[in-house]
This record gives C-alpha cells, sequence and structure tokens, in this order.
C-alpha cells in the first residue's frame, strides 16, 4: 500500500506498488493486519471520567438522574476536557479514527473540546447538545439544574460553534445538533432543529428508543410510532444518526431504510443498563445503514471498537439462536463503512482504496491471544482487542506510532483524570468509598 499525502494512493502486489515508492518510509507490517480506521457512531465524550464510578445494578433513567446526570451537572470545563482526553487517547490507541460525539453540553466548553479534537488527529463530529425540556420520557424534572440548557443559548451555540468549528483541523472536524432526550425537546424546538440542520447543511444525532419508556412517550406524547416520531418532525434521513434504537418494528426499519437513517447500535451499553437488544440483523435485512457505537463509560466502561464488535456479533447470535445471522465481515462493515456513511463521508473513508482518506490502523497478530495466525478476520473480530493495536494514521498522519500515542501525553492524562474524577466526586457530595461498597 502506497500513501501519498493524506491518501491512499496504490493497493496491489508489492510488484505493483514498490516501483511508485521511490522515497517513501516503509512501513513492516509482517504479521499483521491493516484495516480501515474504526468510526465510533455513538461516543460520550464527558463520559469516560466515570469509569468505574457508577454502580452496575441500574436501569437508565435512575442510572442518569441519580448518578450520571448529578455528577455531569457539577462539571466544569477543565473537568470536561480532561474525560475528553481520556476519552480520545484510548479510542485512538484502539484504532478508533472516527467518532460521532452526541451532547457537548455548555458547562463543557466546546472550543477546548475541539481545540484537543484538533491536536489530538483524530476525526471527529461535535454535537452541540439542543434542550428546551427537563424530562426525561414520563419523568418530570428529572435532569438536575446542572444539567439543563437555554433554548435560545443552545441554539446560538450551535450557530458559533458550527461556524467556526465546522471543517477546522483539515476537514477533521464536523458540528452537529445533538438533540436531547425524549421529554427534554419541544415539538416547537424539534422543527428548529430539522430546519437548522437543512439551513448548516449538517447533521442530526440523538438517543432513540433506548428502553421502553421511550416508545410509551412517543406513543403518548405524538400518538406515533419511533418512525413516525422522526417522520412527524422531518428528523429522517442521510447524517441522521440515532443511537440504541432497541425498541424498533418492521415499520421503523423501512422507513429507515428508505431514507437513509442510521443507528448506532451500542450493545455493551443496552447490555450493562438492562435495555434490551436491539434486533440488528433484522434492521440489516431491511437495508438500515447500522453502524456501532461504544457509548460511555459507566454504560460500556470501554471506548474500545474492536471488542465491541465481537459484542455485536455475540449478541445478535444469541438473539436469533442463529450463528449465521450476523458475520464478523458484518460487524466489521458496521465499524468501518457503515459508520463513514453515518458521517456523510462514505465517499472518503471507510475502506482502504486509491483516492480515500489514509485513515488505517495496523492491528499486530502476533500475541498469544490472537495466535496462530489463521483467518485473520475471526482473529480480529473473536480474538483481537484495542490491545493489539500497533500503529494508527489519520490523513496519511501516524498519530500512534508502535502502541504509543504521538499527538497527546498519556502519561499526563492519566493523571490528570484521576485528579478530576476525585475533585467531580467532592463537587457533587459523593466520595469513591461510597461509590465501591454502593
Amino acid at each position: 500500500m502506497l500513501v501519498e499525502d493524506d491518501l491512499v494512493e496504490l493497493v496491489g502486489s508489492r510488484e505493483l506498488v514498490l516501483p511508485h515508492a521511490a522515497g517513501a518510509e516503509v512501513v513492516d507490517a509482517e504479521g499483521c493486519l491493516i484495516i480501515p480506521g474504526l468510526v465510533d457512531t455513538h461516543v460520550h465524550l464527558a463520559q469516560a471520567l466515570l469509569r468505574g464510578v457508577v454502580p452496575d445494578n441500574l436501569t437508565l433513567i435512575p442510572w442518569l438522574r441519580n448518578w450520571v446526570w448529578r455528577l455531569q451537572g457539577v462539571y466544569d470545563e477543565s473537568d470536561a476536557r480532561a474525560s475528553a482526553a481520556l476519552c480520545i487517547l484510548e479510542m485512538l490507541k484502539t484504532g478508533t479514527t472516527s467518532f460521532i460525539e452526541v451532547h457537548i453540553h455548555t458547562r463543557y466548553g466546546f472550543n477546548g473540546i475541539a481545540e484537543l479534537v484538533e491536536r489530538s488527529g483524530i476525526r471527529g463530529v461535535l454535537s452541540k447538545a439542543v434542550m428546551d425540556m427537563k424530562g426525561y420520557a414520563a419523568a418530570e424534572n428529572a435532569l438536575p439544574p446542572g444539567m439543563v440548557e437555554d433554548r435560545e443559548a443552545c441554539v446560538r451555540e450551535f450557530k458559533q460553534m458550527h461556524s467556526r468549528w465546522a471543517g477546522r483541523a483539515d476537514g477533521r472536524i464536523d458540528v452537529w445538533l445533538g438533540l436531547r432526550s425524549a421529554g427534554a425537546v419541544s415539538e416547537d424546538l424539534y422543527h428548529e432543529a430539522a430546519a437548522l440542520a437543512r439551513e448548516y447543511d449538517t447533521g442530526i444525532t440523538n438517543h432513540v428508543a433506548e428502553v421502553r419508556e421511550d416508545v410509551e412517550y412517543y406513543r403518548r406524547a405524538f400518538g406515533t410510532t419511533v418512525s413516525g416520531f422522526l417522520e412527524r418532525f422531518n428528523l429522517l434521513g442521510e447524517r441522521r444518526v440515532y443511537a440504541h434504537c432497541v425498541w424498533v418494528d418492521e415499520d421503523d426499519m423501512k422507513k429507515f431504510a428508505a431514507t437513509g437513517t442510521t443507528v448506532a447500535h451500542c450493545p455493551s451499553s443496552n447490555m450493562k443498563l438492562g435495555s434490551g437488544i436491539a434486533p440488528v440483523s433484522d434492521m440489516l435485512r431491511h437495508g438500515v445503514n447500522v453502524g456501532l457505537g461504544c457509548d460511555g463509560g459507566p454504560s460500556n466502561d470501554a471506548y474500545d471498537m474492536i471488542r465491541e464488535m465481537k459484542t455485536a456479533a455475540l449478541l445478535q447470535k444469541v438473539r436469533t439462536h442463529n450463528p449465521d445471522t450476523l458475520t464478523a465481515w458484518d460487524v466489521l462493515e458496521m465499524a468501518t463503512r457503515n459508520g463513514a456513511r453515518a458521517m456523510g463521508r462514505l465517499n472518503r473513508l471507510g475502506s482502504i482504496e486509491p483516492g480515500k482518506k489514509a485513515d488505517l490502523v495496523v492491528v499486530s497478530l502476533k500475541r498469544q491471544s490472537v495466535s496462530p495466525l489463521s483467518n485473520p478476520l475471526y482473529l480480529l473480530v473473536y480474538a483481537a482487542s484495542g490491545a493489539d493495536v500497533r500503529d494508527v494514521m489519520v490523513d496519511g498522519r501516524f498519530v500512534v506510532r508502535d502502541g504509543r500515542c504521538l499527538t497527546l501525553n498519556e502519561e499526563e492524562i492519566i493523571k490528570n483524570s484521576n485528579k478530576h474524577v476525585e475533585r467531580v466526586l467532592a463537587k457533587a457530595g459523593l466520595s469513591t468509598d461510597l461509590v465501591a461498597t454502593t
């Protein structure tokens, strides 16, 4: 493979490529597998700091209301930046080269996070959180004061951040609208968000049908199904990425497929919170674009897309009692091509082809856990983890080499995360002792 500047120039046999590579640096990848950069379609940058903090015996709404929102509601910009740095470091070192962040609250400091993305070398969609209500489904006033945002301020900040950051870092940064979940966005704001997305030619992301309470809310508040709710507010279409979609039916799948709407499947998060199993194999059969997402630190505990591929494949086999229902190739496509399509960048990302961006991951197949060297695809999906990633390139530039991040200070980020989690717990009136015994 020949990479020139930020693009893959040539792919083929050694005899084909080497005559065109005079003077190029040669990277020896013997015993390794080279894959396209992985695309995480649902990320909470601010939640990496909460890994291991939140109890593992709660369903979604009390998990959010009593813990996650309570903690995030005391963040300041330095806390959020420390969390984002930890998350981005983990993503890069485990082979994720592109991501879609769902909610950046005003209190997190959009500019600081965007600057971090720019410096790190990763490719990211940063979505400004948009809301004008305080509930979650039937739970009124579920959001604590620290997480509540003003509608006009949300819209104003989205416009400012889109003007400042969309297309920056040689096109690696995009700015979308991140709608809050059911019960936190009014009908009027849904309409406004759809109009803004058209005006600014940008994307929308949100949590949809994650739990049964969501579906009940759509039915009660709007008299619609899941897809009917999205259709009512003109929220279906390309670069419309909805996380979870656990509780969708066949009609929903058909509408998603017909409009090019993406589902971000987050199997580890859904399993840990007991939310249910998304019917992913049925979605794919109907033609829905399904990407993969790691979600957040307290609901997954890892931002490792290689591990998430295995989880996704195995979970659908169990759901359908059919080992052929979701293959290793299917989940690799979900993590690469489908993710690129979700971002609206399939023409530039998601596969290794001449003319596409040189977002590449070198996975070593030399450790005992990925030996003997046999079918490399099976080894990648079922045996490997992010720990097997050796090198990562974004835009033709190495950001990880021999397992070491070249753009971020690893020791400083880890040390800083330990300091900030103690700080956040203290501000929220919690302690590590309480967390450990809860």
